[in-house]
């Protein structure tokens, strides 16, 4: 599941950013369920972000995306504390909520 899942979104962000609750939808495309979707997509983006498949950050009109300054393994912590409140609080995320998604930036070009 977490390997058809990473190729999706890492097929979605090639075009565009990805916002966290379009990561819900993913999980559900891919699973078939709707069972536990944020919780699965939480974890999924955890693990995603400590990877460094993807890059967690904001989105503003005026920058654009500004990648969290944060590490990795704060990042993924980040994420997996604000999905634990979403949960907690019976929230459904929406636009904009949780984090966007950015491709990592390639590092070994010139």
């Amino acid at each position: 599941m977490l390997e058809e899942l990473r190729t999706q979104l890492l097929e979605a962000a090639e075009d565009d950013w990805i916002y966290f609750a379009e990561l819900l939808g993913m999980v559900r495309e891919v699973t078939g369920s709707s069972d536990d979707l944020l919780t699965t997509a939480g974890q999924a983006a955890a693990q995603f972000v400590r990877e460094g498949v993807i890059v967690p950050g904001t989105l503003t009109e005026a920058d654009g995306f500004t990648p969290w300054p944060t590490s990795l393994t704060e990042s993924a912590q980040r994420i997996e504390t604000e999905v634990a409140a979403m949960l907690r609080d019976g929230v459904e995320p929406s636009l904009g909520d949780v984090c966007w998604f950015d491709l990592p930036k390639d590092t070994t070009s010139t």
